[in-house]
């Protein structure tokens, strides 16, 4: 059950910008799960990444282009580094509760700040495949909404929505292929039972193609903002959680 639980959430979160890392994080410390280490969090965003390629299977074959796929090359290349320089740094993030409360709150202010955006730009050049690159460097501590970053990235930097949105995901799937990759031997040693990570991986592929689907409304009704509201309540109920437990 709790395997199942951790793999809606992990699904409905990872592409709704609230930051899925940060809410299994959260879930983890409340239901006991902490020892797992990273090797859950990779199946599940294995799961997501599955949901994907799904929802963009035709998109994904219009970036087989010479000029598009410098576009993705260019934005992987942040978090290629950081990945795999910073790999078990990033990793003893993921048992830092107190970090994430504050990652949440910083990502409601990203997506506060894109209300305003002016998009104007139905093309992304190489510079802009970049600055979003960063952004989803950015995401992979814990609490940091990939999603939400790289979309209200794209949003200030004056890209269309469609647009934004589009490659936010296609830009996605190098990365989380990467993560798959180098936690390989991690994945191979884990003790967790086979079943319970089957579970977890359809739980999160489902919900994942039904927030993709819910997500895009939000993005294309300019409502992304709306999400600051629900970060920021987050954060505060789960640090007060928190600091109540180590008074008593």
């Amino acid at each position: 059950m709790k395997y199942l639980l951790l793999g809606i959430i992990q699904g409905l979160t990872e592409f709704l910008p609230v930051s899925s890392s940060g809410h299994l994080v959260i879930l983890k410390h409340w239901m006991n799960l902490q020892d797992e280490g990273v090797v859950l969090e990779v199946i599940l965003h294995f799961a997501t990444l599955l949901a994907i390629i799904i929802f963009f299977r035709r998109k994904i074959l219009e970036y087989a282009t010479k000029e598009k796929i410098s576009l993705i090359i260019i934005g992987t290349i942040p978090i290629a580094l950081i990945g795999v320089l910073f790999k078990d740094k990033i990793q003893s993030l993921f048992s830092n509760y107190f970090l994430v409360t504050v990652t949440l709150s910083l990502t409601g202010l990203i997506l506060f700040m894109s209300r305003n955006s002016k998009e104007n730009k139905d093309n992304i050049d190489l510079k802009m495949a970049f600055v979003i690159g960063v952004a989803q460097a950015l995401a992979l501590t814990p609490g940091i909404s990939r999603s939400g970053i790289t979309v209200a990235t794209a949003l200030l930097l004056g890209i269309k929505r469609k647009k934004a949105f589009e490659f936010s995901f296609i830009l996605a799937i190098p990365a989380l292929l990467g993560a798959l990759i180098i936690n390989i031997p991690d994945i191979c040693e884990t003790t967790i039972d086979i079943h319970n990570l089957v579970t977890g991986g359809i739980s999160a592929f489902i919900s994942g193609l039904f927030a993709l689907w819910i997500f895009y409304k939000i993005v294309r009704n300019k409502d992304l903002y709306l999400f600051s509201y629900y970060l920021w309540f987050v954060a505060a109920v789960s640090l007060l959680l928190f600091l109540l437990v180590q008074i008593h």
